[in-house]
């Protein structure tokens, strides 16, 4: 109709948001008017003509799992509520709630010399939002999803287990946290998960529509609405034996030349203590035997605890057991009866002690 079109003012654009934009950007639902203004004059007369286009901000769902242990977490056979700890954060910009899931994995984790290998599970499963304290308290770390978790927040979370008693030293547990976006706007309910985005629908700027932007994690695929991170229990147990042995020091007819247990022999008894390599350390550690006094004199002998980095081996030559006597022994008794403390025994080691007794 006009002309003249260079009369016409450039067009303005307006844009206009009602909320403002967290650092995973403008939250979704929030509505976007922009205005074109048209200004022209004719005749003399300036007017002007407006048109306004609105549309929503779709929903960008993200989300990122870590696992909070840098190696696998130690437990022992028999042992309840062990625990594995992991962040889970919005990285998306709507408020959602989160399915949480704990998977089996028959996997690897961790890397260098804290890599483990899945080779066993754990019983009774279960996973917990932590309340906001960091720690696991069975009486308040009862809810099992996230709930109305906001932008750029996260949670702890933990994976909750019990140990068979017949777990084996070195079983390890490997399990993946998988977590899956779930409908959020209802505070306190479980909203339903969200299973599937709008990637392959028309745009439609009325409506908000959802857009899958998470990453692949351990046991997840990319834009899937799910991520994932990998933990894993190592069991620690120690396999404790004890050896006992003697040999025959000297006797009255032979001296120190082929010694035999006769009547006036001297005997070193000898108590050896092994903890297997890579096991959990032991304590309490106490062996007790009894010397019968109708056979064996102990008058004037006590218990000698090795305390060197050496051998223990019943053939130590007498120079090389060191320790204070009866330190760590109850020397006998009337009955005959000793009592050995070793006290703590390290994984990977062994601890020995002897005493002297003639046959009567």
């Amino acid at each position: 109709m006009f002309k003249h079109s260079k009369k016409l003012a450039v067009a303005t654009l307006l844009g206009l948001s009602t909320t403002g934009a967290f650092a995973q950007g403008t939250l979704s639902g929030t509505s976007v008017d922009t205005t074109a203004t048209l200004q022209f004059t004719v005749n003399g007369q300036t007017s002007e003509a407006t048109s306004t286009e609105t549309y929503v901000v779709d929903n960008k769902v993200d989300m990122t799992v870590t696992t909070v242990d840098a190696q696998a977490v130690t437990a022992n056979p028999g042992q309840t509520n062990v625990l594995l700890t992991f962040k889970v954060r919005n990285d998306g910009n709507t408020v959602q709630d989160f399915h949480l899931n704990a998977l089996t994995a028959s996997t690897t984790v961790f890397s260098g010399e804290n890599q483990v290998n899945d080779n066993y599970d754990l019983t009774n499963v279960r996973v917990f939002v932590d309340d906001g304290d960091g720690v696991y308290d069975e009486s308040k770390d009862t809810q099992t999803y996230i709930d109305e978790l906001e932008p750029d927040q996260e949670k702890t979370v933990f994976i909750v287990a019990d140990v068979p008693a017949d777990a084996a030293n070195n079983n390890v547990a490997v399990y993946d946290l998988e977590v899956q976006v779930a409908q959020g706007g209802t505070a306190s309910t479980q909203g339903n998960a969200i299973t599937s985005d709008n990637a392959n629908q028309a745009d439609d700027k009325a409506t908000v529509q959802i857009v899958f932007a998470d990453g692949a994690g351990s046991a997840d695929a990319e834009h899937d609405g799910k991520f994932s991170s990998a933990d894993a229990w190592k069991i620690v147990t120690a396999t404790v034996t004890v050896s006992k042995d003697s040999i025959v020091i000297d006797d009255p007819v032979n001296g120190t030349n082929n010694p035999k247990r006769i009547p006036g022999a001297t005997i070193r008894y000898c108590y050896i203590v092994t903890n297997a390599e890579g096991g959990a350390e032991a304590s309490g550690a106490i062996v007790t035997d009894t010397l019968d006094p109708d056979i064996l004199d102990t008058t004037g002998q006590s218990v000698v605890m090795y305390s060197g980095t050496g051998i223990c081996d019943c053939n130590t030559n007498e120079s090389e057991i060191t320790g204070a006597n009866g330190a760590n022994g109850q020397d006998p008794d009337a009955q005959g009866t000793l009592k050995i403390d070793f006290d703590t025994v390290a994984g990977g080691t062994t601890e020995c002690a002897y005493i002297k007794a003639k046959i009567k």
